[in-house]
């Protein structure tokens, strides 16, 4: 396991997550955080080489009808309380990222790490049926 994999956080996680996906014009919800809380459970129970080691310590909390984690809940109401994205829409249902900002997050971290790499390719694939099932 690279230092990269190591040392990757939630939320060096979930730009560059953001970031790719919107390149390939996903919609990234906001309002309802189910698909999101849905991925990373679904992430955190991957036993894929490569997996970010954050993935181990993420509580999620089953008093929803689905398992919802609260350090991602908090860093999603970050990025958009902080101006890292934008919710403009009139109903807050998605959010977008600056095309520069979506540029260096999306250039991200552990290019030099083909697990890692291997990792966020499979969260990639697995984030596109999980957001794009929830608009259908």
């Amino acid at each position: 396991m690279g230092a990269a994999n190591q040392n990757l956080s939630l939320g060096q996680f979930v730009k560059q997550l953001a970031a790719l996906l919107q390149e390939k014009k996903i919609k990234l919800p906001f309002k309802d955080q189910r698909p999101w809380h849905l991925l990373f459970y679904e992430l955190s129970k991957q036993p894929q080489k490569g997996r970010p080691n954050f993935f181990d310590d993420l509580v999620f909390d089953w008093d929803a009808p689905y398992p919802k984690c609260q350090e991602l809940s908090e860093f999603l109401h970050a990025l958009h309380f902080t101006a890292n994205v934008s919710a403009r829409n009139p109903s807050y249902d998605s959010i977008t990222i600056d095309h520069d900002v979506a540029k260096r997050w999306a250039a991200g971290i552990g290019k030099d790490d083909p697990l890692l790499q291997g990792f966020v390719s499979t969260a990639v694939k697995c984030a596109e049926k999980e957001f794009t099932s929830q608009i259908e």
